[in-house]
């Protein structure tokens, strides 16, 4: 702990419990992963629990799957370059993120869900249009676009871990992926839903406290936001309006938190929960942003990426860092674990057609290796590392929420034929994609930091505008 006064003995003994906490949370998630394995041996209980969860849990997972480490992590690293402006994000965040997918999005699948008998979003869409070869395409872009996401998740709680514990960054993850992997693949969605529910706990409790820190040691809040605003600099309004929808309305598209709302029992469950998430989602983005904008003021300059490990080592100590540690790695496991899944079952079930659960959890294991590959893979990009992650994380969220927002979209609303959407998805998909790749390469082309608005725009248009596609769609 910076400027600690313990004495040397106390000190060791902080640091050794510390160790223990984040080891404790991690046996935890693991146990919860055996403990559900039973119930997970049908297709049905390892993919969608038997459709049995109730609000809490639904409220819980959602959150915990949706506010990754990335939020955390990357959140305060923008609120720390970025200052007040980014707090336009978690504003978007909680409202068309969340209070937007519970209402018009969650409901409506949890209905379909039931009445179609749909067990991944890729099959519900599917039948929804009448078009098999959806399933398939669907499949093959959530695997590609998760598992780049993925690989940012895995990358962001590996730093924390590295950071607290003193580990590389690829022991880190690989630690975190093997451990993700156990339960997944032991119990599926009852295991996913019941460590999410624990996760969820341990990442609000862990962001309100180094918040509250963080404003409490800067002395008065307006004082610290005025430093900041003198300091950090402004990212441009495309940028920051691109990054704010993405993480915003990319959920509308991403498989990995819609299949959620296939988990509940009724179509009330959903409503209920959707007050529950939005507390939560407004404790975990808001704190994490303001942290990183009063780290300026408080820690001076520090590594942007670094900044959350940082002010938790500097403001709470030993056993206060083990928390926050633990609570970004409960942030990365929640999302994780789902993407792994959600990859596992989109490979096996919807694109190779395979039914049983052997072959889920296979291609569940291999998926994260996959990920591991691509986490070392950015450690050891020449460009810096909060480029890396920024950029890895954009294409990601992007070719995944643009390829499922206009079939999503198209079953809500009515609007648009089944050739339509698919020409949209395709069209956007082909925009992220291009754009993706060139800023990998560093090439810049025009527009490049409104690549997710462009893309969301041509999906649209192509797909929406045509009527009469509803003809026949389950009500």
């Amino acid at each position: 702990m910076k400027g600690s006064r313990l004495p040397q003995k106390w000190e060791r003994w902080c640091i050794f419990t510390g160790e223990s906490i984040v080891a404790g949370y991690l046996l935890a998630s693991l146990g919860l992963g055996v403990l559900f394995k039973s119930k997970a041996d049908t297709i049905e209980g390892f993919l969608v629990a038997n459709r049995n969860m109730g609000t809490w849990l639904l409220a819980f997972t959602f959150g915990a799957t949706y506010f990754s480490s990335v939020v955390i992590v990357v959140g305060g690293m923008w609120g720390y370059l970025w200052g007040t402006w980014s707090l336009v994000i978690p504003v978007l965040n909680v409202i068309l993120g969340v209070l937007v997918t519970f209402k018009l999005i969650g409901s409506r699948i949890s209905v379909l869900g039931h009445k179609l008998k749909a067990l991944t979003i890729p099959e519900l869409l599917a039948r929804v249009h009448g078009s098999k070869g959806l399933q398939v395409y669907l499949g093959s872009m959530a695997a590609i676009g998760l598992t780049l996401y993925a690989a940012t998740v895995v990358a962001g709680a590996s730093v924390m871990l590295a950071t607290v514990l003193g580990l590389s960054l690829t022991s880190s993850a690989v630690i975190l992926v093997s451990i993700i992997a156990a339960y997944v693949v032991l119990s599926g969605m009852y295991g996913i839903v019941w460590t999410d529910a624990l996760q969820g706990i341990v990442m609000a409790t862990g962001v309100a406290l180094l918040a509250g820190a963080a404003v409490s040691i800067a002395g008065t809040k307006q004082v610290a936001l005025q430093s900041t605003l003198e300091t950090t600099r402004f990212p441009g309004l495309d940028l920051l309006f691109d990054i704010a929808l993405i993480t915003s309305i990319a959920v509308w598209g991403l498989p990995q938190m819609l299949n959620r709302f296939y988990t509940v029992r009724e179509k009330k469950v959903v409503d209920r929960a959707s007050l529950i998430a939005l507390g939560f989602a407004t404790i975990v983005t808001f704190g994490s942003y303001i942290s990183g904008i009063l780290a300026r003021s408080i820690l001076g300059s520090v590594p942007a990426p670094k900044v959350v490990p940082l002010m938790a080592e500097s403001l709470l100590g030993p056993w206060g860092a083990a928390l926050i540690a633990a609570a970004i790695i409960a942030a990365s496991m929640s999302t994780m674990d789902s993407i792994g899944l959600t990859v596992g079952s989109s490979v096996a079930y919807d694109v190779l057609g395979r039914r049983d659960v052997s072959s889920v959890r296979l291609v569940s294991s291999l998926v994260m290796l996959g990920v591991l590959g691509v986490v070392i893979a950015m450690f050891n990009a020449p460009s810096s590392l909060s480029h890396t992650l920024t950029s890895v994380f954009k294409l990601g969220w992007s070719i995944t929420g643009i390829a499922f927002i206009p079939p999503v979209l198209s079953m809500v609303t009515g609007r648009g034929t089944r050739r339509s959407v698919i020409a949209g998805s395709l069209a956007g998909a082909a925009v992220v994609l291009l754009y993706g790749l060139s800023g990998l390469a560093s090439f810049a082309l025009p527009l490049r930091h409104l690549s997710f608005t462009l893309a969301l725009t041509v999906s649209l248009i192509v797909s929406l505008l045509p009527r009469g596609g509803g003809e026949g769609w389950p009500s």
